[in-house]
């Protein structure tokens, strides 16, 4: 678009668009309900999806008969609809003309609608017409309103030039001299949304639901997820079965992952909690590791972790085993200084296989070697004993042997 194109020509080609037949003839299907109350234009209201269609859904509230919503309206940011026959539902009454048609916004026609809009905190739709350096010119029915540059995007906005012609979802900040003087604001509109989203799917959140999210935060202790319009945080325990030194290490800011509910607390209060897990989706090491381990083994690992009280010993992926401080006796008898990453031969003193732990010893593993060097040298000493024995037998054989012959050929001569 021209920065320079008349706004009031652009204003001509806004055009309201038509009911779609498809909406008329469902109208025409929904049974009437008697003795309920009216509704108006702008109201807000309250109810239960009854049933989807390919278009729209129908919505109980209540009334003389069922009102219905269009599916745009209940679709998220990916396209996908996050609603589901039985789920509660809030929107405003968009137009009462035949039937009750609701909308999270209003797609205004006249001036009385948009005062009325106005006057209830009703959003309503508006097509971008022009811009300038002070923000985006918005045709609201038929009339020229201005939504000021701070007032369009919740963050930085982009160049003005990508908004000409696109419809948005403003909120009437101010109405004077009789709808000459509108000024509007989406950011307003689009913080309130996030917040109504928020508010529907805290009602839809359970412990030990999965969930897919998007990372928005890296810090020490985790990483903050948007579920769709609230956080979680992943423990840095709770990113992995192995250790974890930085969360950094497993995920980045704006990596899509897959998480499970693993603790809820105080939604929808300022000290909210939703706590999240990747480890939890995933297999537990623990269980192929008991199939292998033995208490007696002798296994090789790294140190990953260095305490007063011992070290801990990465025994497999994902399992780690305890080499307390009275089992680092080194050959000196003293007690062995190790350190992170170091590799280590352990015996297995202990499984405890309801708590999860394991208990090992470079002690006990280095007795075992010398045990094993003494039974060698020992298996060895024998061998040598016994094919000793066997050389002097023979030669005592040889001898004995040759004496013998000596003896009888010299009787014999």
């Amino acid at each position: 678009m021209n920065p320079s194109q008349n706004a009031e020509e652009m204003d001509k080609k806004y055009v309201e668009d038509a009911p779609s037949t498809e909406f008329a003839s469902l109208l025409e299907e929904v049974p009437e309900k008697e003795g309920v109350q009216e509704v108006s234009v702008g109201q807000r209201v309250s109810g239960k999806i009854q049933e989807i269609g390919d278009s729209y859904a129908f919505v109980d509230f209540g009334w003389r008969s069922e009102a219905v919503i269009n599916l745009e309206d209940l679709r998220d940011r990916k396209g996908d609809i996050q609603y589901a026959p039985g789920d509660p539902i809030e929107a405003y009454v968009a137009s009462i003309e035949n039937e009750v048609l609701l909308s999270f916004s209003l797609r205004a026609s006249t001036i009385d609608q948009v005062r009325t809009a106005f006057e209830n905190g009703l959003p309503v739709d508006g097509r971008v017409t022009g811009f300038n350096t002070g923000g985006l010119v918005v045709n609201l029915a038929g009339r020229r309103a201005f939504c000021p540059l701070s007032q369009i995007e919740a963050g930085v906005s982009e160049k003005l030039e990508s908004y000409a012609g696109k419809t948005f979802t403003f909120k009437i900040l101010e109405f004077r001299k009789g709808g000459r003087d509108i000024v509007l604001s989406r950011r307003a509109h689009l913080e309130r949304e996030v917040a109504r989203l928020a508010q529907e799917l805290r009602s839809k959140l359970e412990k030990g639901k999965e969930m897919a999210g998007k990372v928005t935060r890296v810090e020490r202790f985790g990483a903050f997820v948007d579920l769709g319009g609230i956080e979680g945080l992943i423990h840095v325990s709770e990113l992995s079965h192995g250790r974890v030194q930085h969360p950094g290490d497993i995920v980045s800011e704006g990596t899509e992952v897959q998480v499970k509910i693993i603790e809820l607390k105080d939604l929808g209060k300022k000290n909210e909690r939703i706590s999240l897990s990747i480890k939890a989706l995933m297999p537990d090491p623990w269980e192929e590791a008991l199939e292998h381990l033995s208490e007696g083994d002798v296994i090789s690992g790294r140190i990953v972790s260095v305490k007063k009280f011992g070290a801990f010993v990465e025994v497999c992926p994902g399992v780690e085993g305890l080499l307390h401080v009275s089992q680092l006796t080194g050959e000196s008898g003293s007690e062995e200084k190790v350190s992170v990453g170091q590799e280590v031969q352990a015996s297995i003193l202990k499984i405890d296989r309801g708590q999860k732990r394991i208990s090992l010893s470079m002690k006990a593993a280095r007795e075992e070697k010398e045990k094993a060097k003494e039974k060698v040298e020992k298996e060895r000493e024998d061998f040598f004993g016994l094919e000793l024995r066997m050389r002097i037998n023979n030669v005592a054989k040889m001898l004995s042997n040759a004496t013998v012959f000596f003896f009888t050929n010299t009787f014999n001569n």
